[in-house]
Protein backbone atom coordinates (compact mmCIF):
# COMPACT_ATOMS: atom_id res chain seq x y z
CA UNK A 1 0.00 0.00 0.00
CA UNK A 2 1.19 3.52 -0.77
CA UNK A 3 1.06 6.76 1.20
CA UNK A 4 -2.40 7.46 -0.26
CA UNK A 5 -3.84 4.63 1.81
CA UNK A 6 -1.92 5.83 4.87
CA UNK A 7 -3.49 9.28 4.53
CA UNK A 8 -6.95 7.76 4.11
CA UNK A 9 -6.59 5.50 7.12
CA UNK A 10 -5.75 8.53 9.29
CA UNK A 11 -8.75 10.47 8.00
CA UNK A 12 -6.58 13.16 6.40
CA UNK A 13 -7.27 14.92 3.12
CA UNK A 14 -5.47 13.31 0.19
CA UNK A 15 -6.22 16.00 -2.40
CA UNK A 16 -5.33 16.21 -5.22
CA UNK A 17 -5.54 12.42 -4.94
CA UNK A 18 -8.97 10.90 -4.42
CA UNK A 19 -10.91 7.75 -3.59
CA UNK A 20 -14.31 8.10 -5.31
CA UNK A 21 -14.91 5.53 -8.02
CA UNK A 22 -15.98 7.08 -11.33
CA UNK A 23 -19.45 5.66 -11.88
CA UNK A 24 -23.03 6.63 -12.68
CA UNK A 25 -24.36 8.86 -11.32
CA UNK A 26 -21.23 11.00 -11.47
CA UNK A 27 -20.18 12.60 -8.19
CA UNK A 28 -17.94 15.61 -8.73
CA UNK A 29 -15.50 17.37 -6.40
CA UNK A 30 -13.59 20.67 -6.41
CA UNK A 31 -9.95 21.18 -7.32
CA UNK A 32 -7.75 22.25 -4.41
CA UNK A 33 -7.78 25.90 -5.50
CA UNK A 34 -11.55 25.75 -6.12
CA UNK A 35 -11.02 26.92 -9.69
CA UNK A 36 -12.90 24.03 -11.25
CA UNK A 37 -15.46 21.29 -10.81
CA UNK A 38 -13.53 18.02 -11.11
CA UNK A 39 -13.89 14.24 -11.26
CA UNK A 40 -11.85 11.52 -9.58
CA UNK A 41 -10.24 9.35 -12.29
CA UNK A 42 -10.49 6.18 -10.17
CA UNK A 43 -11.82 3.41 -12.44
CA UNK A 44 -12.08 -0.37 -12.63
CA UNK A 45 -9.42 -1.96 -14.83
CA UNK A 46 -9.90 -5.19 -16.78
CA UNK A 47 -7.31 -7.06 -14.71
CA UNK A 48 -5.78 -6.59 -11.24
CA UNK A 49 -3.12 -3.89 -11.09
CA UNK A 50 0.47 -4.78 -10.16
CA UNK A 51 0.86 -4.98 -6.40
CA UNK A 52 2.88 -1.75 -6.20
CA UNK A 53 -0.02 0.17 -7.81
CA UNK A 54 -2.73 -1.15 -5.51
CA UNK A 55 -3.70 1.66 -3.15
CA UNK A 56 -6.83 0.51 -1.34
CA UNK A 57 -7.89 -2.11 1.18
CA UNK A 58 -11.51 -1.06 0.76
CA UNK A 59 -13.55 1.26 -1.44
CA UNK A 60 -17.12 2.52 -1.24
CA UNK A 61 -19.44 0.69 -3.66
CA UNK A 62 -16.77 -1.93 -4.48
CA UNK A 63 -17.26 -5.58 -3.39
CA UNK A 64 -14.69 -6.88 -0.92
CA UNK A 65 -11.86 -8.64 -2.72
CA UNK A 66 -12.09 -6.59 -5.92
CA UNK A 67 -10.07 -3.58 -4.78
CA UNK A 68 -7.01 -4.71 -6.77
CA UNK A 69 -8.86 -3.92 -10.01
CA UNK A 70 -9.23 -0.24 -9.10
CA UNK A 71 -6.77 2.55 -9.74
CA UNK A 72 -6.32 5.84 -11.55
CA UNK A 73 -6.86 5.89 -15.29
CA UNK A 74 -3.44 7.48 -16.00
CA UNK A 75 -0.62 4.93 -16.13
CA UNK A 76 2.05 7.67 -16.12
CA UNK A 77 0.85 8.56 -12.60
CA UNK A 78 1.40 4.94 -11.50
CA UNK A 79 -2.38 4.58 -11.42
CA UNK A 80 -2.64 6.90 -8.41
CA UNK A 81 -6.17 8.34 -8.71
CA UNK A 82 -6.44 12.12 -8.69
CA UNK A 83 -9.09 14.74 -9.45
CA UNK A 84 -9.17 16.24 -12.94
CA UNK A 85 -10.99 18.97 -14.76
CA UNK A 86 -13.27 17.59 -17.46
CA UNK A 87 -15.69 18.52 -20.23
CA UNK A 88 -19.35 17.74 -20.71
CA UNK A 89 -20.07 16.12 -24.06
CA UNK A 90 -23.16 15.42 -26.13
CA UNK A 91 -22.80 12.91 -28.96
CA UNK A 92 -19.03 13.20 -28.60
CA UNK A 93 -19.13 16.98 -29.07
CA UNK A 94 -17.82 19.21 -26.26
CA UNK A 95 -20.68 21.23 -24.78
CA UNK A 96 -18.85 23.07 -22.00
CA UNK A 97 -15.93 22.85 -19.61
CA UNK A 98 -15.71 22.72 -15.83
CA UNK A 99 -13.54 25.77 -15.03
CA UNK A 100 -15.53 28.22 -12.90
CA UNK A 101 -14.01 31.43 -14.30
CA UNK A 102 -15.46 31.12 -17.81
CA UNK A 103 -19.02 32.33 -18.41
CA UNK A 104 -19.25 30.10 -21.48
CA UNK A 105 -19.28 27.12 -19.11
CA UNK A 106 -22.67 28.10 -17.68
CA UNK A 107 -25.17 25.28 -18.21
CA UNK A 108 -28.27 26.04 -20.23
CA UNK A 109 -31.10 27.33 -17.99
CA UNK A 110 -33.19 24.18 -18.49
CA UNK A 111 -30.23 22.06 -17.34
CA UNK A 112 -28.99 24.26 -14.50
CA UNK A 113 -30.42 22.02 -11.80
CA UNK A 114 -28.03 23.24 -9.06
CA UNK A 115 -28.46 26.94 -9.93
CA UNK A 116 -24.78 27.37 -10.80
CA UNK A 117 -23.15 30.57 -12.01
CA UNK A 118 -19.83 30.53 -13.88
CA UNK A 119 -17.76 33.69 -14.32
CA UNK A 120 -14.72 35.68 -13.21
CA UNK A 121 -16.02 35.97 -9.62
CA UNK A 122 -16.98 32.30 -9.23
CA UNK A 123 -15.34 29.42 -7.38
CA UNK A 124 -16.18 25.75 -6.84
CA UNK A 125 -18.13 24.76 -3.72
CA UNK A 126 -19.11 21.31 -2.52
CA UNK A 127 -22.68 20.09 -2.37
CA UNK A 128 -24.08 17.87 0.36
CA UNK A 129 -24.18 14.09 -0.04
CA UNK A 130 -27.74 14.28 -1.36
CA UNK A 131 -28.61 14.80 -5.01
CA UNK A 132 -30.21 18.03 -6.07
CA UNK A 133 -33.79 17.66 -7.22
CA UNK A 134 -36.27 19.70 -9.21
CA UNK A 135 -40.02 19.65 -8.61
CA UNK A 136 -42.96 20.86 -10.61
CA UNK A 137 -46.63 20.32 -9.88
CA UNK A 138 -46.54 17.20 -12.04
CA UNK A 139 -43.16 15.58 -11.51
CA UNK A 140 -39.92 15.33 -9.54
CA UNK A 141 -36.56 14.67 -11.14
CA UNK A 142 -33.02 14.12 -9.93
CA UNK A 143 -30.05 14.86 -12.16
CA UNK A 144 -27.48 12.17 -12.82
CA UNK A 145 -24.49 14.01 -11.45
CA UNK A 146 -23.90 16.12 -8.38
CA UNK A 147 -21.28 16.76 -5.72
CA UNK A 148 -19.99 20.27 -6.45
CA UNK A 149 -20.77 23.37 -8.48
CA UNK A 150 -19.53 26.83 -9.43
CA UNK A 151 -21.05 29.87 -7.71
CA UNK A 152 -20.25 33.53 -7.31
CA UNK A 153 -19.15 34.60 -3.85
CA UNK A 154 -18.29 37.77 -1.98
CA UNK A 155 -16.56 38.73 1.24
CA UNK A 156 -18.63 41.21 3.25
CA UNK A 157 -19.11 42.22 6.88
CA UNK A 158 -16.61 39.69 8.15
CA UNK A 159 -18.22 36.71 6.44
CA UNK A 160 -18.12 34.65 3.28
CA UNK A 161 -21.32 34.97 1.24
CA UNK A 162 -22.18 32.44 -1.48
CA UNK A 163 -24.48 33.81 -4.18
CA UNK A 164 -27.12 31.36 -5.41
CA UNK A 165 -29.72 32.49 -7.97
CA UNK A 166 -28.99 36.14 -7.06
CA UNK A 167 -29.60 35.47 -3.35
CA UNK A 168 -26.70 36.03 -0.95
CA UNK A 169 -26.24 33.23 1.60
CA UNK A 170 -23.88 34.18 4.47
CA UNK A 171 -21.73 31.41 5.96
CA UNK A 172 -21.40 31.30 9.74
CA UNK A 173 -18.94 28.39 10.09
CA UNK A 174 -16.92 25.98 7.94
CA UNK A 175 -18.97 22.93 7.02
CA UNK A 176 -22.31 24.71 7.37
CA UNK A 177 -24.91 23.33 4.97
CA UNK A 178 -26.76 26.08 3.11
CA UNK A 179 -30.13 24.57 2.30
CA UNK A 180 -31.45 25.89 -1.00
CA UNK A 181 -35.11 25.82 -2.03
CA UNK A 182 -35.73 28.28 -4.85
CA UNK A 183 -37.97 28.60 -7.89
CA UNK A 184 -36.28 29.02 -11.28
CA UNK A 185 -37.52 28.27 -14.77
CA UNK A 186 -40.83 26.94 -13.49
CA UNK A 187 -39.16 24.35 -11.23
CA UNK A 188 -38.52 24.27 -7.50
CA UNK A 189 -34.81 23.53 -7.04
CA UNK A 190 -33.79 21.79 -3.79
CA UNK A 191 -30.26 21.05 -2.66
CA UNK A 192 -27.47 22.23 -0.39
CA UNK A 193 -24.10 23.97 -0.72
CA UNK A 194 -21.39 23.46 1.91
CA UNK A 195 -19.53 26.48 3.31
CA UNK A 196 -15.73 26.39 3.35
CA UNK A 197 -13.94 28.45 5.97
CA UNK A 198 -14.06 32.22 5.74
CA UNK A 199 -10.26 32.38 6.03
CA UNK A 200 -9.78 30.11 3.02
CA UNK A 201 -11.94 32.27 0.76
CA UNK A 202 -11.74 35.79 2.21
CA UNK A 203 -8.66 36.21 4.39
CA UNK A 204 -6.50 37.83 1.69
CA UNK A 205 -9.25 40.20 0.55
CA UNK A 206 -10.14 41.19 4.10
CA UNK A 207 -6.49 41.88 4.98
CA UNK A 208 -6.20 44.25 2.02
CA UNK A 209 -9.19 46.17 3.39
CA UNK A 210 -8.00 46.11 6.99
CA UNK A 211 -10.76 43.69 7.97
CA UNK A 212 -10.85 40.13 9.23
CA UNK A 213 -13.15 37.11 9.31
CA UNK A 214 -15.56 37.02 12.21
CA UNK A 215 -15.37 34.09 14.60
CA UNK A 216 -17.55 31.10 13.83
CA UNK A 217 -20.97 30.99 15.40
CA UNK A 218 -24.16 28.96 15.21
CA UNK A 219 -26.13 29.43 12.02
CA UNK A 220 -29.39 31.38 12.24
CA UNK A 221 -32.79 29.67 12.01
CA UNK A 222 -33.83 28.32 8.61
CA UNK A 223 -36.27 31.20 8.23
CA UNK A 224 -33.25 33.52 7.92
CA UNK A 225 -32.57 32.24 4.39
CA UNK A 226 -34.85 32.61 1.34
CA UNK A 227 -37.22 29.71 0.75
CA UNK A 228 -39.72 29.35 -2.07
CA UNK A 229 -42.73 27.05 -2.08
CA UNK A 230 -44.26 25.20 -5.00
CA UNK A 231 -47.77 26.56 -5.56
CA UNK A 232 -50.09 23.95 -6.99
CA UNK A 233 -52.89 21.62 -5.90
CA UNK A 234 -56.21 22.88 -4.51
CA UNK A 235 -55.25 26.56 -4.26
CA UNK A 236 -54.13 26.66 -7.87
CA UNK A 237 -57.29 24.85 -8.94
CA UNK A 238 -59.53 27.27 -7.03
CA UNK A 239 -57.76 30.21 -8.65
CA UNK A 240 -58.25 28.66 -12.10
CA UNK A 241 -61.95 27.98 -11.50
CA UNK A 242 -62.52 31.51 -10.23
CA UNK A 243 -60.79 32.93 -13.30
CA UNK A 244 -62.96 30.81 -15.61
CA UNK A 245 -66.18 31.80 -13.81
CA UNK A 246 -65.22 35.46 -14.04
CA UNK A 247 -64.54 35.12 -17.77
CA UNK A 248 -67.91 33.39 -18.31
CA UNK A 249 -69.75 36.09 -16.34
CA UNK A 250 -68.12 38.85 -18.37
CA UNK A 251 -69.07 37.06 -21.61
CA UNK A 252 -72.71 36.67 -20.52
CA UNK A 253 -72.95 40.33 -19.53
CA UNK A 254 -71.55 41.37 -22.90
CA UNK A 255 -74.01 39.08 -24.72
CA UNK A 256 -76.92 40.57 -22.71
CA UNK A 257 -75.98 44.09 -23.78
CA UNK A 258 -75.89 43.01 -27.44
CA UNK A 259 -79.41 41.47 -27.20
CA UNK A 260 -80.79 44.79 -26.07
Amino acid sequence: MTDIFAFLSRGRSIHPFCAKVKRDPLQTECTDDRSSVALCNLIRHESPLPRQYQNFDSLAHVPTGEEAYYGGSVSLADHCPYIQEFTWRSRNVVVRGSQCQFEDNNPKPEKNFALESYGAESKCFDHSEHMWEERSCRQTREWQHWGSGCYKYKCEKGRLHIVIANYSYPCFYAGQSLNVQLMAGGWLHKGAVICPSCKEMCNEEFEQRGERCKVSEDSPPLSFYPKDELKCGSKAAVHLVNSLLLAIAVSLMAAGRLDR
